[in-house]
């Protein structure tokens, strides 16, 4: 598929934040931050919760106020800038997490990183129908979601190969390779760069104005609530959001408890789950045109579906609740271990069709004028209730002495969200048919 500029520049930009959340927030400088920088492997999983947590409920209180104040001004490009600006120092600055430095401090930092990689993330969004015909908001979409993954795998890539090298040229650092996962992690925010010289801006486009723009969030919101399609929408996103934080929080976590996988092991399953985000996010590019981004969007849950259910149903002795008779050995060796790996590539493409069409339907939703606004409730819906699949799921694995019987709270959370965005129409045009 071949891009114009400003849709490459914005494929680019949509690359940026995902370095970050596989560097720092899951698999090298959380495990570090835990293991070495805090007093006890408790101690950092309480410090790194508040600071994920504290981000998240900034994130979700502020993206729609940021987007709101953005639109009264028209302007996107300094919002998007200025975000990046922060990620990068932020990021960058986890370098100085040397053993021995307070973990609450770094902690502040790694909190301040992950919002402003979310509200780069969230201008990126509302940047889309800016830089793509209506007609190809979906497959634009799309190739950012698997061209992100893509810089999610170069970005584990680098600080492998990090790690044969820096040990020798820096033989005095501490800690050397984990610390430079922060400072990978700000050069990837230099990809925003093409999308900030590009991106059109109105010509009469002003700062944006704080009560004009909280006014015109309140105006958002009524409006968004009365309208019939919004209002599922964003009640489907949330459910769907729900379901998928479940999956991806718990579906690792069961498989190193099922089938003992060790570290090396999971790092190997963790590139082929990416691997296959990639090719649902050009599988969904290349069928968003037949299909229309709603059906993709519900082709994709229901994928999501399939795969979570696969997942529920094998198990250290059964393959889709079918007994193998095979007995666990090394890695990946029997039909049960390989099976569950199918599964998760199942989900991953899902989401990799989800997620794109999903971004794709509310672009075509929200009113022009007040994209960053309807982006920002986007990202809210998408935070607002996170931490209640993951408490149900506690919930149920307390009860029944099993995480597997838990996940079933993904199940009904994803199909709770595809009942309602079954129901969701856009403005008639063929693309977006129904």
């Amino acid at each position: 598929m071949r891009l114009a500029r400003r849709e490459a520049g914005w494929a680019l930009a949509e690359c940026a934040p995902e370095p970050y959340f596989n560097l720092v927030q899951r698999y090298v400088f959380a495990p570090y931050f835990a293991g070495t920088l805090a007093a006890s492997a408790a101690e950092g999983a309480s410090i790194w919760g508040v600071a994920l947590g504290s981000a998240g409920l900034a994130i979700a209180v502020l993206a729609p106020v940021f987007g709101a104040i953005a639109d009264s001004g028209g302007r996107l490009r300094p919002w998007l800038l200025g975000f990046a600006i922060l990620a990068f120092l932020a990021s960058a600055s986890l370098w100085l997490a040397a053993p021995g430095v307070s973990p609450w401090r770094v902690a502040i930092a790694v909190a301040i990183g992950l919002f402003a990689v979310e509200m780069v993330d969230l201008f990126v969004n509302a940047s889309l129908a800016r830089v793509a015909a209506r007609e190809r908001l979906g497959s634009i979409s799309s190739v950012g979601y698997a061209m992100s993954q893509v810089a999610g795998l170069a970005a584990l890539l680098l600080i492998l190969g990090a790690g044969g090298i820096l040990p020798g040229l820096m033989p005095g650092v501490p800690a050397a390779v984990d610390r430079m996962a922060g400072p990978a992690a700000a050069l990837f925010m230099l990809l925003v760069l093409p999308l900030v010289l590009l991106l059109a801006e109105p010509p009469s486009g002003g700062r944006g104005s704080p009560v004009a723009g909280l006014r015109a969030l309140g105006a958002t919101l009524l409006e968004a609530w009365r309208v019939r399609d919004m209002r599922l929408f964003l009640l489907g996103r949330m459910l769907a959001a729900d379901g998928m934080t479940v999956v991806f929080s718990f579906g690792a976590m069961l498989a190193a408890a099922a089938f003992r996988w060790e570290a090396g092991t999971m790092v190997v399953f963790g590139f082929i789950i990416t691997v296959f985000g990639v090719v649902g996010g050009f599988l969904g590019a290349s069928l968003d045109p037949r299909l229309g981004s709603l059906r993709l969007m519900r082709l994709g849950i229901l994928t999501l579906l399939a795969g979570t259910a696969s997942v529920i149903l094998t198990d250290e002795a059964r393959l889709l609740g079918i007994p193998t008779g095979v007995a666990l050995a090394a890695p990946l060796a029997s039909p049960q271990e390989l099976g569950f790996l199918a599964s998760g590539a199942v989900v991953a493409i899902g989401a990799g069709l989800t997620l794109g069409a999903m971004r794709a339907v509310m672009a075509c939703l929200a009113p022009p004028a007040r994209m960053a606004a309807y982006f920002g409730l986007y990202a809210f819906v998408g935070k607002a209730t996170a931490f209640v699949g993951p408490f149900l799921v506690s919930a149920v694995a307390a009860a029944t002495g099993t995480v597997r019987l838990g996940i079933l709270v993904a199940v009904a959370f994803l199909g709770a969200g595809l009942l309602l965005l079954a129901r969701v129409r856009v403005p008639a045009t063929r693309h977006f048919a129904g």
